[in-house]
């Protein structure tokens, strides 16, 4: 059965809780002062049984006073449909044009409306109300609910009103989304004997298990479910849209207050400021920047200032843009619906729905980004890349999204994929999975370029590179950024520095200094760390000049050990070359060039691998060139 919440709307004194009773036969007014003062203070909960068995209906009835329009709120946030109740001697009062906004706001779209008291009035003054309820809800969201005169006294219309109830609840759609958290807004907290303490609310996302464990939020209390309530039925496991009460254990009732909202347990991420898209109501005053309002959200309610806005003033029936600063912490997802009340006098002015909970700081003059935020519950792919556009260099991890977007990893695959295809993200690192958009390693490139090339020759040292070129908060893809760099041609690395593609480290004085010093030791062969102590220099950048010097074929490595001048070994071929004799030993080659035995081997070795002799025992055999070649040494 698909799970449906009704909620009650209308102004205090209308009938609200006796039409409910008459319907479930549960009477929603359980506290003493309610039934001493005849009106309904808290939420109040009851079950509906469908004959047809296609639904699980539940009501909930909430207070009609204009001080308890905060407590209507909570309630309304978790519903699919609402009941509006008018009494036929009143007709429409402040309340119910109050309570009819809140629901319009928070997207409520359907219904039924009850004409209560119609035994009291005559025909005539019945049909005036109705003809009055019917203008007034014309464009509203119960534009199109049937109005239902009935008695909860007599019993007049009850059925009808039942009837229609249960035909609008079996319209209710509702699909799980497997990639969402289980995550109930608290509405009601108390103490059970043998229990311990138990929380209600309306299943807002997913579903729950005994024994899972949950996150109070904002709060951070960790608690484990030990027992599940539908109704008062014991259940093994509760779902998106049921009334459910959870039995806990790990927290008191301070831990879960109204308001508080419990989700499978992760590191979800209260915030302080929220980017809202918002609509003003027809009669009710601008919002401006600098403005406080009671912001309302599922079962809770924060103090906040508007930080900013597009437009600057948002008038009657427009919509605009605002950050928000809560006073508290506040834990919400992109999508959620919210009420916006005035502080005072306490009206209703509007509401809309929270676009991201992490939104950038902007100065006035940037508040018309607002603008361009995407709406991440309608275009995720959109949302995920303009988040990390402005991530900059450090890139997004795909677990930051996860928890942004109140999803499970696992459900922002698809859209990630379309991305990264696109190219317009790119998979910085796989193990955390962190993703960088393509304009923040366009700009790192760019940046990488005008460095190196105000560098020069001279190249950059590789930490002093790093150090100009990335933010801190970027640093650690160090690694991704310097391959990106080497893919892309603009940079080499010599000695112990960058530099650019096109510069020659050649004409770096060191370097020069270096290929003369080997020039002049000829055979002396000094190791590169006595190089950097004759001519003053540090050892790393000094092996680090001597290995390219080697790729460039300015110096040579034999053995392993040795470093010659390369002109010093092309003196040697144009001398075997010139001997005269076909084949030599170790002992005539070190002779005729004045070595020690523990260099002769290395350089006769250089010279095999070179192709000017060929090993044939202890003997060297020349190796002529074949004619129109010409000679490789």
């Amino acid at each position: 059965m698909r799970a449906v919440v009704f909620g009650t709307a209308g102004h205090i004194d209308h009938g609200k809780t006796s039409l409910v009773k008459s319907l479930t036969g549960v009477d929603c007014d359980r506290l003493p002062e309610e039934k001493r003062r005849g009106i309904t203070l808290v939420l109040g909960f009851a079950p509906l049984l469908d004959p047809r068995g296609e639904v699980e209906l539940s009501f909930i009835d909430v207070p009609g006073h204009e001080r308890l329009v905060h407590t209507m709120i909570a309630g309304a946030a978790g519903i699919d449909r609402a009941l509006l109740v008018v009494a036929a001697d009143e007709g429409i009062m402040p309340q119910t044009r109050e309570h009819l906004d809140v629901l319009e706001v928070l997207g409520v779209r359907g219904g039924v409306v009850a004409l209560t008291k119609a035994d009291a009035v005559e025909r005539e003054r019945l049909d005036a109300v109705r003809q009055e309820v019917a203008a007034h809800l014309a464009g509203g969201p119960l534009s199109d609910a049937p109005v239902i005169p009935c008695s909860a006294l007599n019993g007049e219309g009850i059925e009808k009103v039942r009837d229609a109830v249960l035909e609008c609840s079996r319209g209710v759609v509702r699909t799980q989304d497997p990639h969402r958290p289980f995550r109930l807004p608290v509405d009601r907290t108390f103490t059970v004997s043998g229990v311990g303490t138990v929380v209600t609310g309306t299943a807002h996302w997913g579903r729950v298990r005994v024994g899972e464990e949950l996150v109070a939020l904002p709060g951070g209390a960790r608690a484990r479910v030990r027992g599940i309530q539908v109704h008062g039925v014991p259940r093994d496991e509760a779902e998106v849209g049921e009334r459910v009460a959870l039995g806990l254990s790990g927290v008191t009732l301070s831990d879960v207050p109204r308001g508080e909202q419990l989700l499978h347990a992760s590191e979800w991420r209260p915030s302080h400021r929220f980017a809202l898209d918002v609509r003003v109501l027809r009669d009710a005053p601008a919002v401006a920047e600098g403005d406080r309002l009671w912001v309302h959200l599922l079962a809770t309610r924060r103090l906040a200032r508007i930080e900013r806005a597009h437009p600057a003033r948002i008038g009657p029936r427009e919509s605009g843009r605002v950050i928000v600063r809560f006073v508290n912490l506040v834990f919400a997802a992109p999508g959620d619906k919210v009420v916006l009340r005035r502080v005072s006098p306490a009206v209703t002015i509007g509401g809309g729905e929270v676009l991201d909970t992490q939104p950038p700081r902007l100065a006035r003059r940037e508040a018309a980004s607002l603008a361009a935020l995407p709406r991440p519950w309608t275009d995720a792919p959109a949302t995920i890349d303009r988040w990390v556009a402005l991530a900059g260099p450090g890139g997004l991890a795909s677990s930051e999204l996860s928890l942004r977007m109140g999803v499970w990893e696992a459900g922002l695959e698809l859209a990630l994929g379309r991305l990264v295809t696109a190219g317009s993200v790119v998979v910085a690192r796989t193990r955390p999975l962190v993703l960088v958009h393509r304009d923040s390693v366009g700009g790192v490139q760019t940046q990488a370029a005008d460095l190196l090339r105000a560098a020069g020759e001279m190249g950059v040292p590789h930490a002093e590179f790093v150090a100009q070129l990335l933010p801190s908060a970027a640093r650690h893809l160090r690694d991704f950024y310097l391959d990106s760099l080497r893919r892309a041609g603009l940079m080499r690395e010599v000695a112990g520095r960058f530099l650019s593609a096109d510069a020659s480290p050649l004409g770096d004085a060191l370097a020069g200094r270096v290929v003369e010093l080997y020039r002049r030791t000829g055979f002396a062969a000094p190791s590169p760390e006595e190089v950097a102590r004759t001519l003053g220099a540090e050892p790393r950048v000094v092996e680090g000049l001597v290995r390219f010097l080697v790729d460039q074929k300015r110096l040579a490595r034999v053995g392993g050990k040795w470093v010659l001048h390369r002109q010093v070994l092309d003196e040697v071929v144009e001398s075997l070359r010139s001997w005269g004799v076909e084949g030599f030993d170790v002992t005539a080659f070190k002779e005729r060039f004045g070595l020690t035995r523990k260099l002769a081997i290395p350089v006769l070795e250089w010279l095999d691998s070179e192709r000017v002799t060929r090993r044939e025992g202890d003997r060297r055999r020349l190796v002529r060139p074949r004619a129109g070649t010409t000679p490789d040494a």
